[in-house]
């Protein structure tokens, strides 16, 4: 029986279950489906798998940190096979490329590239009243992931290098704004910028749900972000008090996301009206 590894980062639950029809699909085809959460510890030994499989959401037109380091922590993939699958609100930007050249430059053969719409959660839409993608994953999509697997367990099986071809190259705009949040700017200088104010009653919930751990309460009472941030603002959303602020809601990022939503409602990509308070992002 094939082995196949299906590694996924998540965590508003859309690649998650982008991840689970593409299992159901490879199950339904006799191949023997493990899943790993990219945010966990322990991570798995490749070489027990036949197949690889990485699922990610799209991070400022690229995969999130998380993930980054997750590839290049892996060895070798010599003799092994991969797929990759991700999942975005506007724009897909270089994500799926930059994963996919990576997993060949380890020695994986390509069995295919699957990609979907997925509810956008960027701070910077919700705090503006819009949600792009909003209903996605649709049925349809998930339908698709679905035969997705299918179809990479046929193309294991018949030894099929007919892929899915690389995404268009990363328009000129989103380039500059990925080089804004490259890493050693978050690391450095974004990261220093979150702070909670005197409505933070530590109830805890930022610290739970930061997928890298990089929030913790110190002696004193007072929340401390380290230097490990994605900066996907899933603090500040989460936050019931709405105590959390950052350089996100900063008059730096506010030209960038406006230019973003306008560009992205031009593209007719389906959006929402949203209101966001409490911790809660409701539909209006």
């Amino acid at each position: 029986m094939t082995r196949v590894l299906i590694a996924t980062f998540s965590q508003t639950g859309s690649t998650k279950k982008i991840a689970d029809q593409i299992a159901k699909g490879l199950n339904s085809s006799e191949c023997e489906v493990t899943h790993y959460m990219i945010s966990t510890n322990h991570p798995p030994d490749p070489d027990e798998y036949d197949i690889i499989g990485i699922g990610t959401p799209v991070y400022f037109f690229r995969p999130p940190f998380i993930v980054q380091d997750f590839i290049r922590k892996i060895k070798n993939l010599k003799n092994k096979s991969s797929f990759v699958f991700i999942t975005y609100g506007t724009h897909l930007g270089n994500c799926g490329n930059w994963i996919r050249r990576k997993l060949k430059k380890k020695g994986s053969t390509d069995l295919g590239y699957f990609k979907s719409f997925g509810a956008d959660y960027w701070l910077g839409y919700i705090k503006r009243g819009v949600m792009f993608s909003p209903d996605s994953p649709t049925e349809e999509e998930l339908s698709s992931a679905k035969e997705f697997g299918k179809n990479i367990a046929e193309r294991y099986a018949n030894k099929n290098a007919d892929v899915e071809p690389f995404d268009p190259t990363t328009p000129f705009i989103y380039q500059f704004e990925r080089m804004l949040v490259a890493r050693p700017s978050v690391k450095y200088m974004y990261s220093k910028t979150f702070k909670a104010d005197s409505n933070c009653d530590l109830c805890g919930i930022c610290i739970a749900k930061c997928p890298v751990h990089n929030i913790t309460e110190t002696k004193n009472g007072k929340l401390k972000w380290g230097s490990e941030c994605l900066l996907c603002g899933t603090c500040e959303l989460s936050c019931p008090k709405d105590a959390i602020t950052s350089v996100l809601d900063s008059m730096i990022f506010a030209p960038t996301m406006i230019q973003n939503i306008k560009l992205s409602k031009k593209k007719q990509i389906p959006w929402a009206k949203v209101e966001h308070s409490g911790g809660e992002t409701r539909l209006v």
